[in-house]
């Protein structure tokens, strides 16, 4: 990025943070795609070839992912949010139009469609990596190796006398034991009178000892090539089809997967999800001339015209006390809410110029949509506590829209380029979650290291994080000031 010397982002800075958006917009879609197809594959499908495809295609997509982010971080990483605030209004406007006689907004006004995005990626991939690590340190790694053999080559089922236990390891637990032990069975040979003996591992959840009956998995034609056993048909299935977990875990895992992710996802959307689509303005749009003051603490109360105690203890109980963008229109504080980070946005907007438009029956709970749109050409949307926009119309400060079709103006998205927002020890964080990851998915092997290993992969990105913002310096002066 190129920046003079009054902080002005220059042509090539702004070519270039238009770069790192389209990467950010790839990382967006790609990371949470990969995350949710890696975890509904691992815990629906067993050893099949579109697991295997699933798995090395999101694997691919996510080490890309990574790549971007190293390669962004290295070149322009470690900024602060102030910066890339900066460089997006740099980058927002198309057509000024500078006046305070005329009141000219444009006529249609679109949502932030990529704000939307990447607000509904964290919502789906934040629960599906949790999914994925749930499922990882669950698994049962018997589904491969042997298991996987004796599966493609189309094994049956039936109970064998066991005729041998070695090295047979008694666990107790709360509800009964947990015995893991080496068995071995005798497996019918149309060569050999005695049958073939095959031994095999196998984790039981009550004692057991020569003579008892196992479910055996094992090829008739072919015994040489061993068998595997439990004492549960629908767990040695499980084996034979490669799953990494059973029916009901996986089941339960995904019912879980479903609800974290569904819930906040539709209250988040109901509530304070920016997106709408794009509004064609009318006269009966009212408009406000403002300037950014600032920003500051907004007591947000229900209004109420009834005079009984009860009502007003009530109203009290439901008031809220929110920081958010103050608008000032002829001294007085209009709150502006929106999905930024409040005090860049206060830096780099202070002293703006431009129009406040709502149409006053558009809501979503206790605020009216509304609309910024600078002079400098961008637009910005946002929401307005309904009692300040209907305070505005009662007390006659707000005009009627005059749409002008010729006035263009671009939405301004702040957290298009946060890319460049990572630094160094997110990266590294990033590349430790991911090697865990891709160890996990990739050993056959069991054993306490998966339990290590989930927690180090789970863990460390948090770390990086918190590395990040010590070595941050102050959040900057945003300027704040109070409105009541």
């Amino acid at each position: 990025m190129d920046e003079d010397a009054n902080g002005t982002v220059s042509t090539g800075g702004v070519i270039g943070a238009r770069r790192v958006v389209r990467r950010g917009r790839f990382v967006t879609v790609a990371a949470p795609l990969a995350l949710v197809a890696l975890a509904s594959a691992w815990l629906f499908l067993g050893a099949t070839p579109a697991r295997t495809g699933v798995l090395w295609c999101s694997m691919v997509l996510l080490a890309t992912c990574l790549v971007i982010l190293g390669m962004v971080v290295a070149r322009v990483g470690g900024h602060s949010r102030r910066d890339t605030y900066r460089w997006a209004v740099r980058a927002a406007p198309v057509s000024p139009v500078p006046t305070d006689d005329v009141v000219t907004v444009p006529s249609t006004l679109a949502g932030p469609r990529w704000l939307s995005i990447r607000c509904v990626a964290v919502f789906v991939a934040v629960p599906a990596l949790l999914a994925l690590w749930a499922t990882l340190v669950a698994a049962d790694t018997r589904g491969t190796g042997r298991s996987a053999v004796l599966g493609e080559a189309g094994a049956v089922i039936e109970q064998r006398p066991i005729v041998k236990i070695e090295n047979q390891v008694v666990g107790h637990r709360r509800n009964g034991v947990d015995v893991t032990a080496d068995f071995t069975v005798l497996l019918p040979s149309p060569t050999r009178k005695n049958g073939v003996p095959a031994t095999f591992e196998a984790s039981v959840n009550r004692l057991v000892g020569v003579g008892s009956n196992l479910y055996v998995g094992y090829v008739p034609e072919r015994p040489e090539l061993g068998a595997v056993g439990h004492v549960r048909r629908v767990e040695l299935e499980r084996q034979l089809a490669g799953r990494a977990v059973g029916v009901s875990t996986a089941w339960g895992i995904g019912v879980l997967w479903a609800l974290v992710t569904l819930g906040p996802l539709a209250c988040w959307w109901k509530e304070e999800s920016p997106w709408r689509p794009t509004r064609t303005v009318t006269p009966a749009w009212r408009v406000l001339r403002v300037t950014v003051a600032g920003i500051g603490q907004h007591t947000d109360q229900q209004s109420s015209k009834s005079a009984d105690p009860a009502d007003e203890e009530k109203r009290q109980e439901v008031t809220r006390w929110a920081r958010s963008l103050l608008l000032e229109h002829q001294d007085r504080a209009v709150p502006f809410h929106s999905l930024m980070e409040i005090e860049a946005a206060g830096a780099v907007l202070s002293g703006a110029r431009g129009w406040l438009l709502w149409h006053p029956e558009q809501r979503r709970g206790r605020n009216v949509l509304a609309e910024l749109v600078g002079d400098d050409g961008w637009h910005l949307p946002g929401a307005v506590p309904v009692p300040r926009a209907e305070g505005m119309e009662e007390a006659g400060l707000t005009e009627s829209a005059s749409p002008d079709p010729e006035r263009r103006v671009r939405t301004l998205d702040f957290g298009a380029d946060w890319l460049m927002t990572a630094s160094a020890p997110v990266v590294m964080g990033f590349v430790v979650a991911f090697g865990c990851m891709a160890a996990l998915l990739l050993v056959p092997d069991g054993g306490a290291w998966r339990w290590w290993t989930t927690a180090a992969g789970a863990l460390t990105p948090g770390v990086g994080f918190t590395m990040q913002a010590m070595a941050r310096d102050g959040h900057g002066d945003g300027g704040s000031i109070a409105a009541e």
